[in-house]
């Protein structure tokens, strides 16, 4: 039996991958293609796009997971190596997203600035969940579907009423260097491409699968793109300092009403599909080192969640120089990973050929 399912493929890219695109992303996109973010987010996710296609090609070819095609192809030493890379590349993914996550709990739930150990029940839950392989993936996203779609279509309605969508105008106005500017700084919030590598050989490729993921992919870019157009339209040249987005874009809606921001409610609904989303570059390291080291999951699990919670702590009060340094400096990695790997997938896989039974006579 197979560990993932289309279906929880589907949920991923529809609720549970958008939601990581509400936080820091916005402002980040504002700040490098201002007016443009919505071009520059449809360049990242045709990108992403192209990568899951092209698994999804890969995966229509051959059955065989990602480690299989490399120890045929390459040995089982190189295909070793690839995946201790690969663990390396997932955990480090996960640093900004950690960081990022841990800010937005801080300034939105807590009035006093919690302790350490008020940090601990997410890795605790985290490590359990690495132990458990890819299967707990699909299940995360089989929960975060209904809360995802349910909060996302009350909050961003009451944002509408306080959005100048005029502030979009003129589309193109940044030229093609600043759009693909923007493009390469969200590149580290794009990662489909390399979750949907590892998921190869893991799920099994039905008939009309591509189709329903394309489908599924298509909902959460819409969702997407329809964020950051009504969050530019709601702040326009001040959205560069609205870091955490997705409790911001409501706010002026219910700041004066007697009932108080009841929104705050759907957005700790949506914490909890990205508490989901930053445990995936987790379990998917762990599950790469586990193969890369022939051992359980169990201690790489302690291993990648133990250095998660010890860069948090440490790096914390540097948010601002990590966050320049993944986006502006190293977006390439992501490029490589995310998108050249996935295309490069493809040239392992031979065409499936049926076996034509011959004639008795012509034994």
């Amino acid at each position: 039996m197979k560990e993932l399912n289309v279906r929880q493929i589907c949920f991923l890219f529809a609720a549970v991958l958008p939601v990581t695109r509400m936080l820091v992303y916005p402002a980040t996109l504002a700040y490098a293609a201002r007016n443009d973010l919505v071009l520059a987010a449809l360049a990242s996710l045709a990108a992403e796009f192209l990568a899951v296609a092209l698994i999804l090609f890969a995966a229509s070819r051959s059955e065989k997971t990602l480690f299989e095609l490399l120890s045929c192809r390459f040995g089982h030493v190189t295909a070793k190596l690839v995946y201790l890379l690969l663990s390396l590349f997932f955990l480090f993914s996960a640093f900004l997203p950690a960081l990022e996550h841990r800010g937005f709990i801080l300034q939105v739930f807590y009035e006093n600035v919690p302790s350490f150990l008020s940090f601990l029940p997410f890795f605790a839950v985290c490590t359990y969940a690495c132990t458990k392989g890819l299967r707990s993936i699909g299940r995360a996203a089989d929960l975060a579907l209904p809360v995802f779609a349910v909060s996302f279509l009350i909050l961003l309605p009451l944002a509408v009423p306080e959005a100048d969508f005029s502030a979009l105008l003129p589309l193109g106005s940044i030229g093609a260097s600043g759009i693909f500017r923007g493009a390469s700084l969200g590149l580290n919030w794009y990662c489909g491409g390399a979750y949907m590598l590892l998921f190869l050989g893991h799920f099994r490729y039905e008939k009309s699968a591509a189709k329903k993921i394309f489908i599924a992919y298509a909902v959460g870019a819409a969702a997407v793109l329809a964020f950051l157009t009504v969050f530019y339209a709601v702040f326009s040249d001040i959205a560069i300092l609205q870091q955490n987005a997705l409790a911001h874009l409501s706010k002026y809606a219910l700041s004066f009403t007697s009932l108080g921001r009841i929104d705050l409610l759907f957005v700790f609904a949506l914490t909890l599909v990205l508490l989901f989303a930053l445990c995936i570059p987790l379990q998917l390291s762990t599950h790469c080192a586990a193969h890369a080291l022939g051992c359980k999951p169990l201690y790489p699990a302690l291993a990648v969640n133990f250095l998660m919670l010890l860069f948090t702590v440490l790096f914390h009060p540097a948010y601002l120089e990590i966050q320049t340094l993944m986006t502006q400096k190293l977006w390439y990695v992501f490029a490589f990973f995310a998108v050249l790997l996935p295309v490069c997938t493809v040239l392992l896989t031979k065409k499936r050929h049926k076996k034509i039974r011959r004639p008795d006579h012509e034994k």
